[in-house]
């Protein structure tokens, strides 16, 4: 039986055949890796804000619906001490600090009122519309960025044009001829052993991986090819780690024990290593807060603004800040009403963050009306296609109509 690439892809072959277990770098799929790379250029980071950040407890209206915004959250809504100002009537949560001061310095983009018609309040169903881009769930079953990759043209066959950090592949990622990857925060290409002697073993599957099936376009030459590949790739990740300006990065004071710096230092390192990577995909949690808001969202607040303001300064350090912009979403935003456990349960609009030296800062979007609710929930204002169209527009230089099949309003801060 033929093994078609689109097969592979989908039903998730293994290396069961060969006897062997898949490295920790994992790969959706490959075909021989092409000589010549990838232009360089524009980097976008995708940072998925997992649980359904409250919108509404993170940029506050600060003019005349203030009020209401305490009536209707007397125990978890931030007192005007508190929030810090940004102007135009709204102000950010205090754990935010550290971004208020890109936004202060024009760096940051804050747009809210974002959502989509007919809003799904599943996080599973509505996380994979944000991935896929599209409120419909159509039938093409793969994501924004992947569709964006397809579209370019200079990604079929390099495993290297998307990069998710962490140990899955986002549905984001997935497209129908682009190959993106998966690695670990430093960079490694286990074989899940805990044998010291990993070089040898990488020798050997390497020899093996490199021997050439038999039988012209068979299965087993098929899996030969995306094994080596996966290796041709893993060299270029390690490669590129060893170009990143330790002291650099010591300087922009990424905090300790917190897995999303780990990531945002290690997609530092890829970009400053030279990687051909457009898209980088990595994902912090937390915001499901039906429970103890205040100290909930606090400390993921944090770890997200802290981690960003790290990163931003890292690139800067390292001469690329230019060339790098940060998106953050989530899935969905919370009710305006708090519950009876000081916490907020699933709710519709919610803010969306851009980060990077070329982006207009300023706050982008309608802020929602708290006197014209939708059955308790914010009524959406910014479709989040315009966010994805102004990035594929602007940033990444990709038409976003063929991405996203449709035309959406463009925000202008990049």
């Amino acid at each position: 039986m033929s093994i078609t690439r689109r097969g592979f892809i989908l039903n998730g072959l293994g290396f069961v055949s060969l006897g062997m277990t898949m490295p920790s770098v994992l790969f959706k799929a490959s075909q021989a890796l092409a000589d010549a790379p990838a232009p360089r250029g524009k980097t976008l980071v995708v940072l998925e804000m997992a649980g359904g950040n409250d919108g509404l407890n993170t940029v506050v209206p600060t003019g005349a619906e203030y009020a209401l915004y305490q009536a209707a959250r007397p125990t978890i809504g931030l007192t005007r001490q508190q929030i810090i100002d940004i102007g135009g009537g709204l102000g950010l949560h205090p754990a935010l600090a550290p971004l208020a001061d890109l936004f202060k310095a024009g760096k940051m983009a804050v747009v809210t009122g974002v959502g989509y018609p007919n809003p799904i309040r599943s996080h599973f169903v509505s996380m994979d519309i944000w991935q896929m881009g599209d409120p419909q769930k159509g039938s093409a079953r793969n994501g924004w960025i992947g569709r964006y990759l397809d579209a370019d043209g200079h990604f079929n066959g390099k495993p290297l044009g998307g990069i998710a950090l962490g140990s899955e592949l986002p549905l984001a990622l997935q497209g129908e001829n682009i190959t993106s990857c998966v690695v670990s925060a430093d960079g490694s290409a286990g074989l899940g052993s805990k044998s010291p002697d990993t070089s040898a073993q990488m020798a050997s599957f390497r020899e093996m991986y490199q021997s050439a099936g038999t039988t012209a376009n068979s299965s087993t030459e098929f899996i030969h090819n995306v094994g080596n590949d996966i290796y041709t790739s893993t060299d270029a990740i390690k490669d590129a780690f060893k170009h990143y300006d330790t002291a650099a990065g010591l300087k922009a004071n990424y905090p300790a024990r917190n897995g999303l710096a780990d990531n945002l230092q290690a997609i530092s390192r890829m970009i400053c290593g030279g990687l051909p990577t457009k898209v980088y995909y990595t994902i912090t949690g937390g915001f499901d807060t039906h429970a103890n808001q205040p100290r909930g969202q606090e400390a993921a607040l944090s770890v997200m603004a802290d981690s960003v303001a790290a990163f931003y300064r890292d690139l800067e350090l390292q001469g690329h800040a230019n060339d790098v912009t940060l998106m953050t979403f989530s899935e969905f935003g919370r009710r305006v009403h708090e519950n009876a456990s000081q916490g907020t349960d699933h709710g519709t609009a919610s803010v969306m963050f851009v980060v990077g030296s070329a982006v207009r800062g300023g706050a982008f979007g309608s802020y929602p009306s708290l006197t014209n609710l939708d059955n308790g929930d914010l009524k959406f204002t910014t479709d989040f296609r315009s966010v994805y169209a102004t990035l594929l527009d602007n940033w990444l230089g990709t038409p976003s109509q063929k991405v996203l099949g449709g035309n959406y309003a463009p925000l202008k801060f990049v």
